[in-house]
């Protein structure tokens, strides 16, 4: 269990999580959140106040940028079947999501104060990850005439 707690800080921290990543959902340049996330999390010479905040901040960002997306997918696909479908994707993908944030508290209950900066690491790699598929998800803009 240390072993695991002690790679998984590691990987985590203080680097951004673009380093697993180079760039959000096959960009060429960061994502603004990346961006400020990883200026924050250098910028917290690894105090874990610090990290936390930063981690909250990108939290925030990505939350509010997964839901600027799903609400822009519902509107593409108006009232028919993907919508409906997406919807209930989206609520599945909600109840999992607490789920693995419970599962990932209880592996992280012994690691000390990393612990929750590790669980809040991967609760930004799961927002990122679904923006990134409803991203994908949007239909392309129509060519201008």
């Amino acid at each position: 269990m240390r072993l695991r707690a002690t790679l998984l800080l590691c990987l985590s921290a203080p680097a951004p999580i673009q380093a697993a990543e180079p760039n959000w959902c096959g960009f060429t340049e960061a994502h603004p959140v990346d961006a400020a996330y990883a200026r924050a999390m250098e910028q917290s010479g690894g105090v874990t106040a610090d990290m936390r905040d930063a981690q909250g901040e990108a939290f925030a960002a990505w939350d509010a940028e997964l839901n600027r997306l799903y609400r822009r997918v519902l509107r593409q696909f108006g009232g028919d079947l993907r919508a409906t479908a997406l919807r209930e994707a989206q609520r599945a993908w909600l109840a999992w999501d607490v789920a693995e944030t419970r599962s990932d508290l209880a592996q992280q209950a012994e690691t000390g104060s990393i612990g929750p900066v590790i669980v809040s690491g991967l609760a930004l790699q799961r927002r990122r990850a679904r923006a990134c598929t409803l991203h994908e998800m949007q239909e392309p803009d129509p060519a201008p005439n």
